[in-house]
């Protein structure tokens, strides 16, 4: 089918009349507006800058089956920029899909079983207290070594069991193929050539008020290719943080452990932040990150360091935030020094 879905505001008003009719079924969304400056310390460091964009449309339901059981189901439309839509693998037309937040869940109390993609909890999380974007949105292209999510799974297709416990949630997560993002129609498959992955994760209070802990690894199988020792037939990424909100304040730090599917690649990372609720609209933060190179190049690397703050104030209709960040030895590279600040407006609907 080459039809395509054309989000005008007749279409809008149409579906938002049916979640009104039918309450359990949810139509929402958000979009963020930035602007960015990156400049180089030296010479060998470009600047840019530029605004951006991002939005998104959510439509959820949830109630419950003939069974007694609960049970909930959602995707997402999401565009970045300039983006037009999300095309299939290997296709060459611009047939609109939904491209996060795809799911199906079915649940028994404190148990939910989930099939889908990006909704299940991951390791797309951490316990460090920030206000605005973590690095790896806010400097992507200048700290390019920082990681958080640890190589996590949440982008493939999979099954996952969560299980509420100690104030917070156990989850399991099982991916058939990592490199399946559920590209292809509902009545085609197709092998993804690449292995099968599971991960783990806990995040909670463990019942004490103001807490937050998190546990988590994953493990991801490769396919070899070279045959001369120098590839991981798998991986395994772990991260593990503590946090405490004391009210107006707040701390929290968490540490990555990564491996790529080469030996040589292995790196972690360390975050520290803090926060300050000035009032209930403004919040100020700050924050360091060190990535450092604990592979087979270890010797000749220099940690990647960042350092920022951010502040943040919420108009209620419309959230501000500004981030600032210092970059030193960016992509491990001795002299890549850059600052970059972000600005950003937002709002839900």
């Amino acid at each position: 089918m080459k039809n395509k879905l054309l989000l005008t505001s007749a279409l809008v008003s149409g579906l938002v009349a049916f979640g009104t009719a039918q309450a359990e079924t949810k139509i929402t969304g958000d979009y963020k507006l930035s602007y960015k400056m990156a400049s180089g310390k030296d010479a060998a460091t470009a600047g840019e800058q530029g605004f951006g964009r991002e939005t998104q449309i959510n439509v959820s339901k949830s109630g419950e089956l003939s069974n007694g059981l609960s049970y909930s189901t959602g995707f997402s439309f999401e565009s970045d920029g300039g983006d037009t839509a999300s095309t299939a693998t290997g296709t060459t037309n611009s047939q609109v899909m939904s491209n996060e937040g795809v799911y199906l869940s079915v649940s028994s109390g404190d148990t939910t079983i989930l099939v889908g993609q990006d909704k299940a909890p991951n390791m797309d999380t951490d316990a460090v207290a920030r206000v605005g974007e973590v690095a790896s949105t806010g400097a992507t292209a200048q700290a390019s070594k920082y990681s958080r999510d640890a190589n996590t799974l949440y982008g493939a297709f999979g099954v996952a069991l969560t299980q509420k416990v100690a104030g917070g949630a156990l989850t399991l997560n099982y991916v058939p193929q990592t490199g399946d993002s559920g590209a292809n129609n509902n009545d085609a498959a197709s092998n993804q050539n690449s292995k099968a992955g599971f991960e783990i994760l806990y995040k909670g209070s463990l019942g004490v008020e103001g807490l937050t802990v998190y546990a988590a690894m994953n493990e991801r199988d490769h396919q070899t290719t070279q045959g001369n020792n120098t590839e991981r037939s798998s991986s395994t990424n772990t991260a593990f943080g503590l946090g405490y909100n004391f009210g107006s304040i707040a701390i929290g730090a968490n540490v990555t452990n990564e491996e790529g599917a080469l030996k040589a690649s292995e790196q972690q990372t360390k975050e520290i932040g803090a926060t300050f609720a000035v009032s209930d609209e403004v919040t100020i933060g700050i924050g360091r990150a060190e990535t450092s190179d604990e592979g087979s190049t270890a010797s000749s690397s220099k940690d990647e360091e960042v350092t920022y703050i951010q502040a943040g104030y919420n108009l209620g209709g419309v959230k501000l935030q500004a981030s600032y960040y210092d970059i030193s030895n960016g992509g491990w590279t001795s002299g890549n020094d850059t600052e970059v600040l972000l600005l950003r407006a937002g709002a839900a609907f």
